[in-house]
């Protein structure tokens, strides 16, 4: 395994701990506290489809087939549901590649906002 590929393996790795973590973690809009009646919360699980999205789009943006069909392949959980904890496994266990450092280059942003922000 040379240098980049075990790079996109490691941040896999990390990216997956940061995403188990931040996961089920409620977060409050409308200026309430996640703890208190009235406001509403949600969980970063129910942005999946929206963080997924982006990653096709910049895909396609980007003529990335490979990252487009590595999304399509890998990145839903055993029920056919789009899964950022399933993809992150499957890069964080394979070898990487291009389309592997593709996607963990704009998850690592992602969620490390999310996790500054929220976390």
């Amino acid at each position: 395994m040379d240098a980049a590929t075990h790079a996109v393996s490691v941040e896999a790795r990390e990216l997956l701990d940061i995403w188990d973590r931040l996961a089920r973690q409620h977060v409050a809009l409308a200026g309430s506290c996640a703890c208190s009646v009235g406001g509403v919360t949600l969980q970063l699980q129910d942005f999946e489809q929206d963080i997924v999205d982006y990653l096709l789009g910049q895909a396609e943006r980007n003529g990335r087939a490979d990252v487009v069909a590595l999304l399509r392949e890998r990145g839903r959980s055993d029920d056919g549901k789009w899964s950022i904890g399933a993809l992150l496994g499957v890069l964080a266990g394979a070898p990487g590649d291009d389309a592997g450092a593709f996607l963990v280059a704009r998850l690592g942003k992602t969620l490390r906002s999310f996790a500054k922000l929220h976390g």
